[in-house]
């Protein structure tokens, strides 16, 4: 490359010519990589854990077992290959037995993995009973293990009085919104609203704990029917009540 070794050694020997704002871009560039090397680092270990704990590999880790084609029902499946974590499908599939192919009675899941916990909630909907459940199953995925009601309470330092009280508080900020459209305040007022949305007869069991992007949440099953035709209000994000924030650890 050279012409002799000399030429070599002077060109070799010079002084780098480095200024400052090389120097700040060759601080950003090996930050960057320092930051794709975490993200890609947590990224292996999540979706090894997730290989790892499914009984297929080729699904999802929650994916739709059966859909009606009769109805609107859509049943999931957890797909593992953990013996006891299997009991959640039998669980679910004697939930929701008695509704199958029921056209007044609809039937919806969703999930949330956050890598940490995998939270599965199924939800049912009978419009001619006027009757809403739902319940929920929380998932280490470390320990794959259920977590319990109580644990996930302790967790967040949360109890069921104050839950209830979200509830209801949340349920006047629905109130205020169905003014004027469902109904004047004359024919409803807030306390006949949560009379309405049978919260005083809905008990700590009935509460499905459903963690939702490290978020504590609650669904719950109040009545969304009426004389006012309010089903069209209360689309199934209304039934998830926000309680807290994930802990800061």
């Amino acid at each position: 490359m050279f012409g002799n070794d000399n030429e070599y050694k002077n060109v070799s020997s010079k002084e780098p010519n480095v200024d400052k704002r090389t120097l700040k871009l060759l601080l950003i560039v090996s930050i960057t990589l320092i930051g794709l090397l975490v993200f890609f680092g947590v990224y292996y270990i999540t979706n090894n854990k997730a290989i790892s704990f499914k009984e297929d590999n080729s699904k999802n880790i929650v994916y739709t077992r059966y859909k009606s084609t009769s109805s609107d029902q859509k049943i999931p499946y957890l797909n593992t290959n953990n013996k006891e974590l299997k009991q959640v499908n039998d669980n679910i599939e004697s939930f929701v037995k008695k509704y199958l192919n029921d056209p007044n009675t609809k039937i919806i899941y969703e999930y949330d993995n956050s890598g940490i916990i995998l939270s599965l909630l199924v939800g049912i909907f009978d419009s001619k009973n006027y009757n809403v459940k739902f319940r929920s199953y929380n998932i280490d995925l470390d320990s794959e293990v259920l977590l319990s009601d109580e644990y996930l309470l302790t967790y967040y330092s949360i109890d069921y009085n104050t839950i209830k009280e979200s509830v209801k508080n949340k349920l006047t900020e629905y109130y205020n919104k169905e003014l004027g459209e469902y109904f004047e305040t004359r024919e409803v007022s807030n306390d006949t609203y949560l009379e309405m949305r049978n919260i005083d007869n809905i008990s700590n069991k009935d509460y499905a704990l459903y963690i939702k992007e490290g978020n504590l949440t609650a669904y719950v099953p109040i009545n969304p029917y009426s004389i006012y035709g309010e089903d069209d209000f209360f689309t199934n994000d209304k039934f998830n009540f926000y309680l807290k924030d994930a802990p800061v650890e």
